[in-house]
């Protein structure tokens, strides 16, 4: 199997550029990776991840590309022209485009930020054809559980079978995302009240402090069996339950960069019984926190 040469097929298929002098087109693309391995006809591969920034005037025309793109803008605004449609891409929009089919990129601001991934055809092109019936571009909340998994795709750059296979799994995870927004999207459900936004929030910024039901309850003036309803059936967890989550994935990065003894961890991500964190741990993970410790291997 060749590897897909996405540079020189991106730079073959430009129709049209208008670009600030300082811009140059051989560094748009960010660091290639390789596309020749075994799983690569059964797996999405990423090609291409780059963070840009962008200043009028600045636009692009690319059409025939052999791949995908999804463009997630960070700050500014571009405008997205594509299948007679035109989109006004803002802080939080993702586009997922088809790179065959033309499309036009344009700085509409004094500055435009955002990253910028190339990924191939296979498997995506089942999830483009369920995801863009309608619309190409989806507005994601920092509260999005595919902001982490946008996250570790770019963290994950080194460019072997194992960090290859990470990114094909990430690749999945995310259009599985998209799925779940878009089916959101279409239900009554969509829009998630702020009280509940402002309490995942604290759980994911101050997972460490003591949090009860019935605090919860008399800061928001809600019942907690409303609390614990609603909040299930947006984020798929009881707010205990999602609590905890984010106290376990904190204490494993902890296990994994610290020396600090178990109960110490445990007292670090808000709980202070050290027997307690321990059966939370193994109930979560399958390992205690010692053995997930010494048996993770760290990439």
């Amino acid at each position: 199997m060749q590897s897909f040469n996405i540079q020189d097929e991106f730079l073959a298929n430009l129709t049209h550029t208008e670009a600030h002098s300082r811009f140059s087109f051989k560094d748009y693309l960010g660091k290639i990776y390789a596309s020749d391995y075994d799983f690569c006809e059964l797996l999405p591969q990423l090609y291409s991840y780059k963070s840009i920034l962008v200043t009028s005037p600045f636009s692009y025309e690319l059409r025939n590309l052999d791949t995908y793109c999804l463009i997630l803008t960070t700050k500014g605004s571009g405008r997205l022209l594509y299948q007679d449609m035109e989109y006004e891409l803002t802080a939080g929009t993702l586009a997922f485009i088809d790179c065959q089919k033309t499309h036009k990129l344009t700085c509409t601001h004094t500055t435009w930020e955002y990253t910028i991934c190339f990924v191939s055809r296979t498997i995506t092109e089942y999830y483009y054809s369920k995801l863009c019936t309608q619309s190409c571009t989806f507005k994601l909340t920092p509260y999005s559980n595919l902001m982490p998994i946008w996250e570790q795709l770019r963290k994950e750059e080194e460019n072997d079978y194992t960090h290859a296979l990470i990114r094909a799994k990430l690749l999945v995870q995310l259009y599985t995302e998209l799925f779940i927004l878009r089916s959101l999207e279409a239900s009554d459900s969509y829009h998630i009240p702020t009280y509940l936004l402002d309490m995942k929030k604290s759980f994911d910024t101050a997972y460490y402090e003591p949090f009860s039901l019935d605090e919860l309850a008399q800061k928001y003036q809600i019942s907690k069996y409303r609390l614990c309803r609603e909040f299930a059936q947006y984020f798929q967890e009881t707010p205990l339950q999602y609590l905890n989550q984010v106290r376990i994935e904190k204490a494993k990065e902890l296990l994994l960069s610290t020396d600090d003894k178990i109960g110490v961890i445990g007292q670090h991500v808000g709980i202070e019984n050290t027997n307690h964190f321990i059966r939370l741990f193994k109930d979560k993970t399958g390992v205690t926190p010692l053995y997930f410790r010494k048996e993770t291997p760290i990439l």
